[in-house]
Order: C-alpha cells, then structure tokens, then sequence
C-alpha cells in the first residue's frame, strides 16, 4: 500500500514539474533543472508503481 501512495506520488510531482516546465517561460539551466527532475521523478515513480502491481501478481498466484 505505501508502494502504491509512493509511487502515484512521484508520478504526480513529476507531472507538476513537467507542466511547470511547459508553461512557464523560463529558459537555460532553471529550465534544465525542471525539466530534468521532472523525468526523474515519473521514471522513478513509474518504477515503483510497476514493482508494486509485479508483487500485487505474485501475492495472488
């Protein structure tokens, strides 16, 4: 359970960093950062949501 919250919490930062970086206007190292820590955080989560429905699986085999 606290995989699951995790993980949807890291995609939904991600998300927020991602929007950020699309609407505001913003360029050079700042955008970078934004930008970067945005894919960090949905990959990251995006892991972490995969582990938890991969254990999820095996718990109802």
């Amino acid at each position: 359970m606290v995989n699951r919250s995790l993980g949807l919490l890291l995609v939904g930062a991600g998300t927020v960093f991602l929007i950020l970086a699309l609407t505001l206007h913003i360029a050079g190292l700042l955008y970078g950062v934004i930008l970067g820590s945005s894919i960090v955080l949905n990959v990251s989560g995006a892991g972490i949501l995969m582990k938890f429905i991969a254990d999820k699986k095996l718990a109802n085999l």
